[in-house]
């Protein structure tokens, strides 16, 4: 119980530095499941670069060169949140962090 809580309020921490780039309050729905769906995908491959120990930067590149994110707006957000992973307990790298920040996302009203 203590753990979720604690995920989701680093969750709405990060979301709003995020919004910078498309303001969530002016977003489509459809928008913004499309900017959530690819962030939350961003936290996801953070996260599974950090459990098979591989360093910051390596995965900042790796996920900077991957599908949907090479060459796209979201580039702007891969460093901003792979630092954040990497600043994570390590309990706190599972399913329940991507779920927590993807509907932290969702619910973001800018």
């Amino acid at each position: 119980m203590f753990r979720s809580a604690a995920v989701a309020l680093i969750c709405l921490a990060a979301v709003p530095a995020l919004a910078q780039n498309s303001p969530a309050a002016k977003e489509t729905r459809e928008q913004r499941a499309e900017r959530c769906g690819i962030q939350t995908g961003i936290v996801e491959a953070a996260i599974e670069h950090r459990t098979k120990k591989r360093s910051q930067k390596r995965a900042t590149r790796k996920v900077l060169k991957s599908d949907p994110i090479k060459g796209t707006k979201y580039e702007a957000n891969v460093d901003v949140l792979v630092a954040w992973i990497y600043t994570l307990p390590d309990g706190h790298l599972n399913a329940d962090t991507i779920s927590t920040f993807e509907q932290a996302c969702l619910k973001f009203d800018g």
